[in-house]
């Protein structure tokens, strides 16, 4: 409503960006600071359960769509779809299986883990694992890609197009991808805009707030370290 879908909204998008996450670091320095954090408890426990909920919620749909490369709605035409590509989506849940039986299995006489980081070496090693397990049955890295496994070749966007050899290097290093820090021109933003957009960045303040005293406890638990929260929000 303000500038179309130009440069200028672009400017004025990543402006907000950036202007949130200093908003967000001042709430919690001040509250931290002036050893307010417990007001991070005042949330009711059913909107902290509502609100990760929720995020559980659409993390689980977009990563469902990401595997399976298309859109995903609880509905039949979802299911089918994602019947049709379970040979995608069932090597996630092969290597999810594989890590509740593995910490199902690594426990002690007490039934505490033997080992507390199996999660983060697990993850860690999904890729090697994956590349192994190409290199084992013979696929090929294109093969992998035509069959939904991999993204698009940046470098050879169209598929069976025969494309020049890109380097290592200029594979993993893009030269525009710096270009992300010439967006911002003060010159363009629209301020109207971000003026209307202060109840918003409000809002992404009380929300980024509800995750302290889940994320912050849950952490001391695992750790068995006391914490103090207005030091972790400092």
């Amino acid at each position: 409503q303000e500038q179309g879908y130009g440069m200028d909204a672009l400017a004025t998008l990543f402006f907000l960006f950036g202007l949130s996450s200093v908003m967000v670091g001042l709430v919690f320095f001040t509250l931290g600071h002036l050893k307010l954090g417990r007001v991070a408890y005042f949330f009711p426990a059913h909107v902290l359960v509502g609100c990760i909920g929720g995020i559980g919620a659409f993390i689980i749909v977009t990563a469902i769509e990401v595997t399976n490369n298309q859109d995903f709605s609880f509905d039949m035409d979802g299911i089918i779809s994602l019947v049709e590509n379970f040979h995608l989506f069932g090597l996630v849940v092969l290597f999810e299986v594989t890590l509740r039986v593995l910490s199902a299995v690594l426990v002690d006489q007490n039934g505490n883990p033997s080992f507390r980081f199996l999660a983060p070496i697990f993850f860690c090693s999904i890729v090697p694992v994956f590349y192994l397990g190409l290199f084992i049955l013979g696929i090929s890295s294109n093969q992998a890609r035509e069959w939904g496994y991999l993204f698009p070749d940046p470098s050879c966007p169209i598929p069976n197009a025969e494309c020049k050899s890109v380097s290592f290097h200029d594979k993993v290093y893009n030269g525009h991808v710096l270009d992300v820090f010439k967006v911002i021109d003060f010159r363009v933003i629209s301020w109207t805009a971000v003026a209307k957009s202060t109840g918003t960045l409000l809002a992404l303040c009380s929300f980024s707030l509800i995750h302290v005293p889940i994320n912050i406890p849950a952490f001391a638990v695992s750790s068995n370290v006391d914490v103090d929260m207005n030091n972790e929000l400092v």
